[in-house]
């Protein structure tokens, strides 16, 4: 798990699912102390945000390409596999 002092910029979303992942599966077990699950739960909360964060960036940056591209609508998934 990463550590509390990485700053909230530094973790990559991968790395931030990998750890939220994790926290749920630690919490899930039940046999987790009622403190540490309060400070497990308060770091999946800032997680979650980090990653919506980063996915809505994600988002804009593909807008922005899709403007530039004349693109109206990103490809649908059944487009993709077809």
């Amino acid at each position: 798990m990463a550590s509390k002092s990485t700053s909230k910029e530094d973790i990559k979303y991968e790395d931030a699912i990998a750890e939220l992942e994790a926290i749920v599966n630690q919490l899930s077990e039940g046999n987790v102390p009622l403190d540490k699950s309060l400070q497990l739960y308060s770091r999946g909360v800032e997680l979650t945000k980090l990653c919506e964060k980063k996915l809505k960036e994600v988002e804009q940056k593909i807008s922005i390409l899709n403007k530039e591209t004349n693109l109206e609508e990103p490809f649908l998934e059944e487009e993709i596999y077809e």
